[in-house]
């Protein structure tokens, strides 16, 4: 089982994320992840057997209890054939996460070893977490907080996703942000 969540869209030579550029597909049963990230929408989706489908329809709590996605999700389908028809979209998603991830680091900031479009700075401490993002927001930077239980008590992080419609000038500001905020926070 792959939950590629972040890979979509992102990794791979075409975009079908890291199965795609492991050469895994006759090694995986079960696909996962979310359209909230490439596709900017709601929900997920499973790729399996119609058997294992079948059985997760009827034994997943989640699925039972669910209610289905509203008429507008049919835009997903468009923006995976936008994967293959644009691809110069994906080119420049790729510079923009190599920009970015260059700046982060030359600002000795922690992202761990992401390789997505989905940039975390590890803060580890929750109050100054909320605090930073806080900030951020209030300096027009959209961010997201996350915090346990979503991760352990100690690796509070603010999480950032890019685009490719993002413009260098934009994620400089973001960067300039970071800067000053690593001074403030003495991260």
């Amino acid at each position: 089982m792959v939950d590629d969540a972040h890979g979509t869209g992102v990794i791979g030579k075409t975009g079908r994320g890291l199965i795609e550029e492991l050469d895994a597909w006759d090694d995986v049963d079960l696909i996962t992840g979310t359209f909230s990230k490439t596709f900017a929408f709601i929900g997920g989706y499973v790729v399996a057997s119609k058997e294992m489908v079948s059985y997760l329809k009827y034994q997943s709590k989640q699925h039972l209890f669910s209610a289905s996605l509203p008429p507008a999700a049919m835009a997903i389908s468009k923006a995976i054939d936008l994967i293959d028809e644009e691809p110069h979209w994906m080119a420049k998603l790729h510079d923009n996460m190599e920009y970015f991830r260059y700046g982060l680091l030359s600002l000795g900031l922690d992202i761990g070893d992401t390789r997505s479009a989905v940039f975390p700075v590890r803060i580890g401490d929750k109050i100054k977490n909320a605090r930073i993002c806080h900030e951020l927001h209030q300096r027009g930077i959209y961010t997201n907080q996350i915090n346990y239980p979503a991760v352990s008590l100690k690796d509070a992080r603010i999480r950032m996703g890019l685009s490719a419609r993002h413009e260098i000038s934009q994620l400089d500001q973001v960067l300039n942000v970071w800067s000053d905020i690593k001074h403030k926070y003495q991260l």
